[in-house]
């Protein structure tokens, strides 16, 4: 299965839902910086940048819609790691050493999954989306 079949399969069962409703947060949140941001890339290219690109762009510059919420999802994996590996090696094991572990080989991929994660989710709703920033800049 490629990667967006299970962005699209992940999306279709519902797991996406709590990235739909921080993405609306972020979005109200960051609407002026995402503005300013909309208006230098307008500057630097010398044409008019839809709001859509300009909203893609800056998530994938900030890499973050929840720093919080993702913080605790990435602990979630270290600790399913760390059952895992106790379970395989009966229960004798370095959790720092797991969770380190985790880190080195898991977490770059794991980031860009979540922010690739948050781009899908916008993409499915992208006219709610822009329209929200849309209202809020008039």
């Amino acid at each position: 299965m490629t990667e967006l079949e299970t962005l699209k399969k992940e999306f279709a069962s519902g797991k996406y839902r709590v990235i739909e409703k921080d993405l609306e947060t972020f979005l109200v949140k960051n609407a002026e910086s995402i503005k300013k941001f909309k208006e230098q890339v307008r500057s630097k290219l010398g044409r008019e940048c839809s709001t859509e690109m300009a909203i893609k762009w800056y998530i994938l510059q900030i890499r973050s819609i929840n720093p919080t919420d993702e913080i605790k999802s990435e602990l979630d994996e270290i600790e399913k790691e760390i059952w895992y590996r106790a379970e395989q090696e009966g229960g004798r094991i370095d959790r720092s050493k797991v969770a380190e572990e985790w880190c080195m080989r898991h977490a770059p991929g794991w980031r860009d999954h979540r922010v690739l994660s948050i781009i899908f989710v916008f993409d499915q709703n992208k006219e709610r989306y822009t329209s929200v920033l849309d209202k809020l800049w008039k």
